[in-house]
């Protein structure tokens, strides 16, 4: 079964729990909560908000370097990626360059036992396989949940961040392509890759050729449909 984690970035504090329950409500298996998207003042409530949730969810506090809005110095990031770390989400996910350059955290989420999701972004392009490869490796050292997401300008980036799932041993990998070309491997990764799940959003994409849930619901039941139909036709 496939299932979708829907992402959350709300800038109104008053709505969260209600864009929650509604992405569940609509068929979302996880939901994934982008904190920086809240003021500063409003973090402890927000996690407050998502803490009955925090067993289906990954929580998420991008920098702007990540092409996030948690525009605070970095002491104050590294501080409240811990705070999120002490609820104990389903997964907490951390770029791979913020837990290199931080070992204290990396160390803090060791300590905590904090279900990691390292991830990886390439806003500009899909780089050659051999690059992808070495950076799955790279990261398959930190934890066992590794999202790696570029940039798709040609169906070729598409097939060569989908082909990643062939290295992924052991791995829980979510690889996929942003952009209306990588679109498909959105569609794809949790069926011929084998991810534990993939992303839509509620109604406004928050990444480029991202689907909504609605529309990755419909996809994915005519896939059903057509392999149920084919199935009965061989065995009839």
């Amino acid at each position: 079964m496939v299932r979708v984690c829907v992402s959350i970035a709300n800038e109104k504090l008053k709505t969260l729990y209600e864009q929650i329950n509604r992405a569940f409500d609509f068929g979302a298996d996880y939901v994934e909560i982008r904190f920086d998207f809240f003021k500063l003042d409003e973090l402890e409530q927000a996690m407050s908000i998502a803490e009955p949730f925090r067993k289906k969810a990954v929580f998420t506090l991008r920098s702007p370097r990540e092409q996030g809005r948690f525009k605070w110095p970095r002491p104050f990031r590294i501080a409240w990626l811990k705070r999120l770390a002490a609820f104990k989400p389903m997964l907490l996910d951390v770029e791979l360059q913020t837990l290199k350059d931080n070992c204290d955290l990396l160390e803090y989420l060791h300590d905590e036992h904090a279900n990691l999701l390292v991830s990886w972004h390439d806003f500009k392009a899909t780089p050659p396989y051999k690059e992808l490869s070495c950076k799955l490796e790279q990261m398959g050292r930190y934890s066992k949940y590794i999202k790696i997401i570029t940039t798709a300008k040609n169906v070729q980036d598409t097939l060569r961040i989908l082909d990643l799932y062939d290295e992924a041993n052991g791995l829980n990998l979510i690889a996929f392509a942003m952009g209306e070309v990588g679109t498909l491997s959105r569609i794809l990764c949790p069926i011929t890759g084998n991810a534990p799940f993939t992303y839509a959003t509620l109604e406004k994409a928050i990444a480029p050729g991202q689907l909504t849930l609605e529309q990755m619901r419909k996809l994915y039941s005519r896939i059903d449909g057509t392999s149920l139909g084919k199935d009965h036709a061989e065995r009839g």
